[in-house]
């Protein structure tokens, strides 16, 4: 009996630890796994929205983005297109590199991408089919700003735009 009892004690030390480096293991590779999986991507579709017969600012969203221009240059650019009553929900960097300031939406012609191509005169316009027809500026080195831009765009019927929280929605314009 004096020999299981020593048996176990020089056993006890190595099969636990063993056992707490699967352990170890096992959360490892399932971590891994986590931070590997793709994150969903929840985007809310348009909504037909009547702006009356024609598109103003307050009714569009807009991220500003650096994406080459020089420091600070994206917060100037919101806060620019704030004043003009648009819904700046972001201002940040981009890992995109341009030269030339660059405006990305659902549609190259989508009204909400030809309202704000009206603030940069001489910007690239790319759609690419997003649902949500938030419009991306992409300000690079030769970011340019029109200092009196035309606010308005003539539209005819309702236009696809991002759901507005009620809490800093316009009022529609009277017809």
């Amino acid at each position: 009996m004096d020999q299981v009892t020593q048996a176990i004690r020089y056993l006890k030390t190595p099969l636990t630890l063993i056992a707490l480096l699967l352990l170890v293991l096992g959360a490892g590779y399932w971590g891994l796994k986590a931070v590997e999986a793709p994150i969903p991507k929840t985007v809310t579709p348009c909504v037909m929205t009547d702006v009356g017969d024609k598109l103003t600012p307050n009714f569009v969203q807009v991220r500003v983005l650096n994406a080459g221009a020089a420091s600070g240059t994206a917060r100037a650019t919101g806060q620019y297109l704030r004043a003009y009553g648009y819904d700046v929900i972001r201002v940040n960097n981009d890992d995109r590199q341009v030269a030339e300031t660059v405006i990305v939406g659902n549609a190259a012609d989508s009204p909400e991408v030809l309202l704000v191509q009206q603030f940069f005169p001489g910007s690239i316009v790319q759609g690419d089919g997003r649902a949500d027809h938030v419009v991306d500026i992409l300000l690079g080195a030769k970011a340019d700003r029109a200092p009196a831009p035309n606010t308005t765009l003539p539209v005819s019927g309702k236009v696809c735009l991002p759901p507005r929280n009620t809490a800093s929605a316009s009022p529609s314009p009277a017809k």
